[in-house]
């Protein structure tokens, strides 16, 4: 089911921001997806919306995305949020409070180095590396999105990491830690305050989110979708547009709950 205005999601209507923990992907969730991983940024409207936001669900926001805590406060600059970095693998349970590390393990420069050989073979392949994982965005290069998986598993089973597992996003692929995900992120979050006794909505749009939808079913709430239906979660929002009225709208219920 699309989630296209208030009569499809009982969300807006009968949940008040003050029970819910709202959690949330970056790119292509509340960011239309850049072409480039650095070129993208919130505009003025979604960081203020997002501000208020944070506002009205006393502090129960966080973004929970791949992306290194340090990018997420590039892009929403200069709003500072609750954060979950590289897929779990940093957290920011206050907004400004410290990062720390959930524990992951780092990538050594001898496999950055090797994944950066092999993508050197495929115009347009961006690699990124974030300390506790490595990406290779394909966006540019889409014909190559298989040779590049097979390749990539390949580089790990000829170093026998065990430990490492491939993520697929959107034209991406990510090396990281098997035993860190977005869910144990929720999770933890979900410990502490003021995000603890509330009911979880975790908002993504790929399959590095499915494991925070089913940590926040399996903690009594909700997983959304955004443009693509995914099996396992409740409803899908037809577009990061979508998601970003959502935002404003959830912000200035709030607003009209306390006037």
């Amino acid at each position: 089911m699309f989630l296209r205005d208030d009569r499809d999601a009982t969300l807006f209507g009968r949940i008040s921001p003050d029970e819910i923990a709202l959690f949330a992907d970056a790119d292509g969730t509340l960011l239309d997806l850049a072409l480039r991983p650095d070129e993208a940024r919130a505009d003025r409207q979604l960081v203020d919306a997002l501000d208020r936001l944070y506002d009205r669900l006393g502090g129960a926001l966080a973004i929970v995305s791949g992306r290194r805590i340090e990018d997420i406060d590039r892009i929403f600059d200069p709003l500072r949020l609750p954060a979950s970095g590289v897929h779990g693998a940093e957290m920011r349970i206050a907004r400004d409070g410290p990062v720390v590390d959930a524990g992951a393990r780092e990538i050594s420069q001898d496999l950055l180095g090797v994944v950066r050989a092999m993508a050197a073979n495929y115009r347009g392949a961006i690699v990124e590396g974030k300390r506790t994982a490595v990406a290779v965005h394909w966006r540019a290069c889409p014909q190559a999105e298989a040779e590049i998986y097979d390749r990539l598993l390949r580089i790990l089973q000829a170093r026998g990491e065990t430990e490492l597992a491939i993520l697929r996003g959107h034209c991406v692929y990510e090396i990281k830690s098997a035993d860190i995900g977005k869910g144990r992120a929720v999770r933890r979050f979900m410990d502490a305050a003021p995000f603890a006794g509330r009911r979880p909505i975790f908002v993504g749009d790929d399959t590095t989110d499915l494991d925070g939808f089913a940590a926040a079913q399996a903690l009594g709430g909700q997983g959304f979708a955004v443009s693509t239906p995914m099996a396992g979660a409740d409803a899908t929002f037809a577009s990061p547009e979508d998601v970003r009225a959502f935002v404003k709208r959830l912000a200035d219920k709030g607003a009209q709950a306390d006037e």
